[in-house]
């Protein structure tokens, strides 16, 4: 199993699938890369495939070092050097997305050729000139409630979260299941990346976005109520949306043909 040794000695997983334009896949919070298992070999059949898990996360080190987006964002640039790829579309889902706009305000558009957002907000918290907030409403003290559920009673409130990434809710055996992955990354990690990206303001650097990208987002999304994508589209200057009406926050999983055949066709133009 392929490993890259980061900066500070954390061991990080990735695999690197077919040849052709390379493509970044990244995952959510607490998730991995084996969340990509519908859209890796579809994708393999024309493109470079890279997926990682980012430090702590999946079968990367466990560390409670380093859980910022700004350091997630280092350590993917670090894997691209060390995979000589200079020339990437970055695909980010949820917390992937942050990455790649943290990416962005660190170091350009440098070694990027094109991006994919999947169902993420540029701002989680509620604030009076924003429509798009995590929830469709999301407080301090929301985020106080949640953090402390995550911290002293972790299943009880990430299984609903996670019944509520989809827009049908999964067997009992699916929530489980997903939730058993996201028990490879521990608590106190889990809630410093999540206070992280909670607090972050990503909007003033979706100008900054200077390569095509692709809104890949769920018309039934809970996470993310709204018209986001739509929003978005006017603020980056080479967007194009594609949007699913049969999903929530993870179009990649719910309808992973269509998916794969657009963002396939994307990465072609």
């Amino acid at each position: 199993m392929p490993y890259l040794e980061l900066p500070d000695g954390v061991p990080m997983y990735y695999e690197d699938h077919g040849s052709g334009p390379a493509v970044l896949l990244l995952h959510g919070w607490t998730m991995n890369s084996t969340f990509w298992q519908q859209n890796v070999g579809p994708l393999a059949q024309a493109n470079r495939v890279i997926t990682v898990d980012l430090r702590g996360h999946g079968l990367s080190g466990k560390t409670d070092d380093g859980h910022t987006l700004a350091q997630y964002a280092r350590d993917v640039r670090t894997l691209l050097t060390h995979l000589q790829v200079a020339d990437v579309c970055l695909v980010g889902w949820s917390m992937g997305t942050a990455v790649i706009l943290s990416y962005v305000q660190q170091f350009g558009c440098d070694l990027v050729r094109s991006a994919v957002f999947v169902d993420q907000s540029p701002r989680f918290l509620d604030a009076d000139d924003w429509e798009f907030p995590l929830l469709g409403g999301y407080s301090t003290t929301d985020l106080a409630v949640f953090t402390q559920g995550v911290r002293y009673a972790r299943p009880s409130v990430v299984k609903p979260f996670i019944a509520a990434c989809f827009a049908e809710t999964p067997p009992d055996e699916v929530i489980d299941a997903v939730y058993a992955e996201t028990t490879k990354m521990s608590t106190s990690a889990a809630l410093s990346i999540w206070y992280d990206m909670a607090y972050a303001d990503l909007r003033p650097v979706l100008p900054s976005v200077s390569v095509p990208t692709l809104l890949m987002y769920g018309a039934r999304s809970k996470i993310f109520p709204g018209k986001l994508d739509a929003w978005l589209a006017e603020q980056l200057p080479q967007a194009q949306v594609a949007r699913f009406d049969n999903s929530g926050h993870a179009p990649f999983s719910e309808e992973p043909d269509r998916f794969n055949e657009i963002l396939h066709v994307f990465l072609r133009s």
